[in-house]
């Protein structure tokens, strides 16, 4: 009779690493009932490890995305600035685009009720606001994980073409994404 034996390339130090363990870090490491963790940071380890769609961002996570922070648009190092402290980016990879509104969000929901136009990157379908708005498009130049992100800032007045969800709290569509700046004719 044969013996099954399995082989790993370095048993001994992660046999070692789970035995020293203390036995309530041992399982869910992330259980954030167990070590109390902010809901939010909860919600950012949950979002690096699964590999399934991420959670729909929050309303005020939305606005924080797609409007415009503290620092004046027209500094060329914006993006880099802003994408650092706002934490834009898809499970620590940096966004290739990424657009920034110069207008109150509230002046941004208005493109919800815009034209209807063909989106980029296998969306189904845009709105295109029927009003110009100033706004900045950050283009990745070089790093693919967030720490290590460059972008050229580039200053825009276009009209936005945004992706809407519906809003249950208000009754109605608020744009999610900021998909292009279509360029006045």
């Amino acid at each position: 009779m044969k013996s099954l034996v399995i082989k790993f390339a370095q048993p001994l130090p992660l046999l070692l690493l789970l035995l020293l363990l203390p036995p309530k870090l041992q399982g869910n490491y992330w259980d954030y009932r167990e070590y109390e963790l902010d809901p939010e940071f909860y919600d950012l380890l949950r979002e690096y490890e699964s590999t399934g769609p991420t959670k729909p961002p929050t309303v005020k996570r939305i606005i924080e995305m797609i409007t415009v922070g503290d620092q004046p648009l027209h500094e060329d190092n914006y993006c880099n600035t802003e994408l650092k402290i706002k934490q834009i980016h898809y499970k620590g990879r940096c966004y290739k685009e990424h657009y920034i509104a110069g207008v109150p969000y509230g002046e941004l929901t208005k493109a919800c009720h815009g034209k209807r136009v063909k989106c980029k990157n296998g969306v189904k379908f845009c709105r295109r606001s029927m009003h110009l708005i100033e706004g900045v498009r950050c283009v990745l130049e070089e790093g693919q994980r967030m720490s290590n992100c460059t972008y050229k800032t580039i200053l825009m007045t276009g009209y936005p073409v945004v992706t809407c969800q519906w809003d249950e709290e208000i009754k109605d569509f608020i744009p999610n994404h900021i998909y292009n700046m279509s360029l006045p004719k």
